[in-house]
C-alpha cells in the first residue's frame, strides 16, 4: 500500500525535550530529520560515524540531487516535500520546487531513525509524556447525518472507519438520532462493544475512566501508570496515531478487547489490551485493567496480527 502525504516546508527550531508531540510537530520530525543528514554530511559524520557508513547501515539512499540541494530546499520556503510510505516500511521524500522534482531520499520508516532515539529512550520518556499530556476542554460530538449508515432497523447508526488487517479491528464510530439533522455519540451501558468504540477513537465523550496501565518494555522490563483513559487517547492523538479498536471477548462482568494506535508517520503501534467489567460505564468511571506493548514496528506489527488469526 502506497499513501503520500503533501506538506509545505517552513524553517523549523524544533526541540525533542520528553514532552508530548503534537500532530503538526510529527509531520516536521522528518523535515529536521533531513536537516540533521544534512549538516551530518557538512561536518562528515553522524552520530560518532563517517555519513557514508551511517547512511550504508541505515538503509538511507539520495535517489535525486545530493546534501547540498536538499539543505537548499529544507531552508526554501516555497518548496513543498511530497512524503510516500510503501506497507508501513519505507518513505520517498521529494522535494519539490516550481512544480519541478528537485530532490529524493529515501529511508527506513522507523521512529529511532528519525528521532535520533532509541527503543529504551522512548519507552522511557513514554508513560512521563502521557501523565504530561494536556487534556482539552470536551467538544461536541454531533453529526450530520449524511454520512451515517442506519444498522438494520435499530436506532443506531454507522459511521464506518477504516479497519487494520482484519475487519474486526477498526476505527468504527456509533450514533443515535437527536433530531431531523443531527445525530450525537452513543453512550449506553447496555452497549458496551459501542460505547467503548466511541470512547477510544476520540475524546468528546466526558468520563472518569482510569486506565490500569502494565507497560511491558524491552527485556520484558515492566513499567506501570495509572492515567485517564482521555489522557491516553489524547496523547497518541497528538504524536499522530490513528485508532483502531477490536473486541477479543465479550461477558456479561467482562469484556476483553484490543487498541492499536498506529502511527504510519514514524513506522510504528502502540497496541493495549484492555480487560473491564462493562457495569462501570453505568456511571462513566472505573478502573480498567490494560496491558501495553510500544513502539512495535509497522512491519513487525502485521506478521503479529497474522498469528493472532
Amino acid at each position: 500500500m502506497i499513501r503520500r502525504y503533501f506538506i509545505v516546508l517552513f524553517t523549523i527550531s524544533f526541540a525533542l525535550g520528553g514532552v508530548a508531540v503534537a500532530q503538526t510537530d510529527v509531520e516536521r520530525l522528518h523535515h529536521h530529520f533531513i536537516q540533521r543528514l544534512v549538516y551530518g554530511s557538512e561536518k562528515g559524520e553522524i552520530q560518532g560515524k563517517p555519513i557514508k557508513k551511517f547512511m550504508k547501515e541505515e538503509k538511507i539512499s539520495i535517489l535525486e540531487g545530493d546534501f547540498k540541494l536538499l539543505g537548499a530546499l529544507c531552508n526554501d520556503t516555497s518548496a513543498i516535500m511530497e512524503m510516500t510510505i510503501v506497507d508501513g516500511k519505507r518513505y520517498a521524500i521529494s522535494f519539490i520546487k516550481d512544480s519541478v522534482r528537485k530532490a529524493v531520499i529515501s529511508y527506513p520508516a522507523s521512529y529511532q531513525l528519525i528521532l535520533g532515539t532509541t527503543l529504551m529512550e522512548a519507552e522511557n520518556l513514554l508513560l512521563d509524556n502521557v501523565r504530561h499530556t494536556v487534556l482539552l476542554p470536551v467538544e461536541d460530538g454531533s453529526i450530520s447525518g449524511d454520512i451515517l449508515q442506519r444498522i438494520g432497523t435499530s436506532d443506531i447508526y454507522l459511521l464506518k472507519g477504516f479497519h487494520y488487517t482484519l475487519p474486526e479491528l477498526n476505527g468504527n464510530r456509533y450514533y443515535v438520532k437527536e433530531s431531523d439533522s443531527v445525530y450525537s455519540l452513543l453512550y449506553s451501558e447496555d452497549l458496551p462493544m459501542e460505547t467503548m468504540a466511541n470512547l477510544v477513537t476520540g475524546t468528546e465523550i466526558e468520563n472518569q475512566l482510569i486506565l490500569n496501565i502494565t507497560m511491558v518494555k524491552y527485556g520484558y522490563k515492566i513499567d506501570s501508570a495509572t492515567v485517564p483513559l482521555r489522557q491516553w487517547i489524547t496523547y497518541c492523538f497528538s504524536e499522530g496515531c490513528v485508532p483502531y479498536f477490536g473486541v477479543m471477548t465479550k461477558e456479561s462482568e467482562k469484556m476483553v478487547c484490543e487498541l492499536l494506535m498506529i502511527n504510519e508517520m514514524l513506522g510504528y503501534a502502540h497496541v493495549m489490551k484492555m480487560e473491564f467489567n462493562p457495569q462501570i460505564l453505568a456511571n462513566r468511571e472505573g478502573k480498567i485493567k490494560a496491558r501495553l506493548n510500544s513502539y512495535i514496528p509497522i512491519w513487525n506489527l502485521k506478521s503479529l496480527m497474522d498469528d493472532k488469526n
